[in-house]
């Protein structure tokens, strides 16, 4: 048997988190791992969130080169923003590039790996897979096996949280840490593998719905005393003990990489970014009479957020199956205030997209109905944003809302480069989280939030053990984006010229890396879309549901 490489991705936990566990023993697997390896935070992309990140992760390849800024596109002939997909990927994948070298690779639960690739060995996809779907795995007849193992695989959980039902969500988010589990160890016990990719996507959703549980200083928890943390910390505590498991399985001469594609901390504040667009003259609304309405009622608290909220008082959000009254919003946008209701015509610039504040310019030849002229106009527009979000500061806090603005040149770089935000707004607090994915979904500049506490960082984490790897050392630094070459140089593979990352040398004892320098020169690894397949409407609506049942919509 030649090198064995696991790699173990847990989705949303920062760094911080697990050392404090580490520290007090809640997990001893990873103490373990820590002790004898290198370990420290791994740095994300621009914005730290989950579509671009593992897409990242996935090619070596920064957002320019892969066209994947978000979970939405920008669709060409409207200004809707469905969900993207694997087909809108440039890029080949680690496991394509492995594959086409007689490598035997598992990958399993990847958010964004949906379609699923054919490769030399199996993959299950992940997060922003339809509910529905049944093709979910290569081979096609992997989905019906794992039924037989694990019973009724599936890739969600049945619960989502509310106060009411904290019980009922951790017993739902045990059952799926199970199965996850199982599944993982059945295929590595079932295949000849040389590389092992097994995903815990739900530790982010845990750490974005009940971050509060571990903040007693965060807002949801004024008035309140005590300890909370108990529930979340059992959890981790037996993922821990997975981990362990994973671990064993792949046996003592594995090398192991447990990573994170970005951290969590706290979540105070939705910024609507197209609101303060209005309010500050960006955006400008219709005049029929119709959206003079709309305008009206929506001043007055007639916003898609205050039904979704109602909706989760009546508890018709409880089940992630259940919830296809969300897939009314495309009718819904019809009846409230929405980008229907704009003069494209008057309105030179619009956000879509999470976390940072990413912002567009009504470019003329990119927006279907673009106003402002390349060039000259273009950059003008840019230099009055920046100035005017800089300068705005808001009334009720006291203080700006933004603290940086970069362009995107930058931030990224490559043949799609011109499908990038114009502007990446970084909030003043990080508490703040800029929202631009419900067009007008809430008729106040800022608000509270709501369906989630925490929110994504800037820095997940990355554990290194085995065979040539440096002993109780820190991470010398590094980001997703250096990991598909890692991972490759682990395998002893040739490296392609023209990825983005590097080879992670730090994490290496300088021996093993005398005798094993990285080898570069190796193919392409570029990758031209085969030709985008959206999702059907029916689909891009249910992955909607799933942005929504995280917070990430309002």
């Amino acid at each position: 048997m030649g090198v064995r490489v696991l790699v173990i991705g847990l989705d949303g936990v920062p760094w911080d988190l697990v050392s404090r566990w580490v520290e007090q023993g809640i997990m001893p697997n990873l103490a373990r791992l820590i002790r004898e390896g290198t370990a420290g935070p791994l740095d994300s992309t621009m914005p730290p969130t989950s579509g671009p990140s593992w897409t990242t992760f996935s090619t070596g390849r920064n957002p320019g080169n892969t066209g994947i800024y978000d979970f939405l596109y920008r669709r060409a002939d409207d200004y809707v923003f469905p969900p993207v997909n694997t087909t809108m990927r440039s890029g080949k994948t680690l496991w394509r590039m492995l594959s086409e070298r007689g490598d035997r690779v598992c990958v399993v639960n990847l958010p964004v790996s949906y379609p699923v690739e054919e490769v030399n060995g199996v993959m299950v996809s992940g997060w922003m897979t339809p509910y529905f779907a049944r093709d979910y795995t290569w081979p096609r007849e992997l989905a019906d096996e794992l039924d037989e193992v694990v019973g009724n695989y599936r890739i969600y959980p049945s619960e989502t949280w509310s106060a009411g039902r904290s019980k009922a969500f951790f017993r739902a988010s045990d059952e799926l840490l199970e199965m996850l589990t199982r599944s993982n160890l059945h295929l590595m016990e079932r295949e000849d593998w040389d590389l092992f990719m097994g995903v815990y996507f739900d530790t982010d959703r845990i750490l974005h719905q009940v971050y509060h549980f571990l903040d007693d200083g965060h807002p949801w928890r004024e008035g309140s005393e005590g300890d909370w943390s108990e529930p979340v910390l059992r959890y981790f505590s037996r993922l821990d003990a997975d981990i362990g498991r994973l671990v064993d399985k792949a046996g003592e001469k594995a090398r192991v990489l447990v990573m994170s594609d970005h951290g969590m901390g706290r979540a105070s504040r939705f910024v609507v970014l197209n609101n303060l667009l209005l309010k500050l003259g960006f955006i400008q609304l219709s005049d029929d009479i119709a959206t003079r309405f709309k305008a009206f009622v929506f001043r007055r608290g007639f916003t898609l957020r205050n039904v979704h909220k109602l909706v989760d008082r009546l508890g018709l959000a409880r089940h992630a199956e259940y919830k296809n009254v969300y897939s009314f919003d495309g009718l819904l946008k019809r009846f409230f205030l929405s980008f229907l209701n704009v003069d494209w015509s008057r309105s030179r610039a619009y956000s879509f997209g999470r976390h940072y504040g990413s912002l567009f310019v009504n470019l003329k030849g990119r927006e279907p109905q673009g106003c402002v002229e390349p060039g000259a106009e273009y950059e003008k527009l840019r230099d009055e944003l920046e100035h005017a979000l800089l300068a705005y500061v808001d009334p009720e806090l006291g203080r700006p809302l933004v603290k940086r603005c970069l362009r995107r040149e930058d931030v990224y770089h490559g043949e799609r480069f011109e499908e990038a935000p114009d502007l990446l707004l970084l909030p003043e607090d990080p508490a703040d989280i800029f929202f631009g994915l419900s067009d007008f979904g809430s008729s106040r500049v800022w608000d509270r939030t709501y369906r989630y506490s925490g929110m994504h960082r800037e820095q997940g984490l990355l554990v290194a053990h085995g065979p040539g790897v440096e002993r109780g050392q820190a991470f010398a630094g590094g980001g997703v984006v250096d990991l598909a070459p890692t991972l490759m140089h682990m395998l002893g593979r040739q490296l392609p010229g023209d990825l983005d990352g590097r080879v992670l040398e730090s994490l290496f004892t300088p021996d093993w890396l005398a005798a094993n320098p990285p080898n570069l020169g190796g193919a392409s690894s570029a990758q031209s879309p085969d030709g985008a397949k959206p999702f059907n409407e029916d689909e891009e609506e249910e992955i909607m549901d799933r942005l929504r049942d995280l917070g990430y919509m309002n």
